[in-house]
């Protein structure tokens, strides 16, 4: 294996962080694994999210080759969004590493378990 530039890595590393670090990502990404959600349908699924938050990851997200809008031409339009060929390649790989966290043990060997929404290591008596 050759020698990888620290800066190349380093700028890839940021830019998957700048893309789907944003709060709500990786919701949306998740929820649009199981099918392809209208607009109002994914704002109800996903709780807390706003639609100006959830417009504006969806956008995001589209931009990025993740996800797909296709507008029907009724009236009044129907939207839908579904992960592209790429999203869901992504996916399987985050359902992977969320597989992964449900298996993990702490470094002296005791079972891990998250507390409520800290993501700290607590030992599960």
């Amino acid at each position: 294996m050759e020698p990888t530039d620290v800066s190349d890595w380093q700028e890839s590393w940021h830019q998957l962080r700048e893309i789907l670090g944003s709060k709500w990502a990786f919701h949306v990404l998740r929820l649009l694994s199981d099918r392809q959600y209208g607009f109002n349908e994914m704002q109800r699924s996903i709780d807390g999210v706003t639609a100006t938050m959830l417009s504006r990851r969806l956008k995001e997200l589209q931009c990025h080759g993740f996800v797909e809008k296709q507008v029907e031409p009724t009236t009044p339009p129907s939207t839908t969004y579904e992960l592209t060929e790429n999203g869901e390649a992504f996916v399987g790989l985050l359902e992977e590493m969320e597989e992964m966290i449900g298996l993990a043990e702490c470094s002296d060997g005791s079972e891990c378990a998250t507390t409520g929404k800290s993501s700290k290591c607590a030992t599960v008596q």
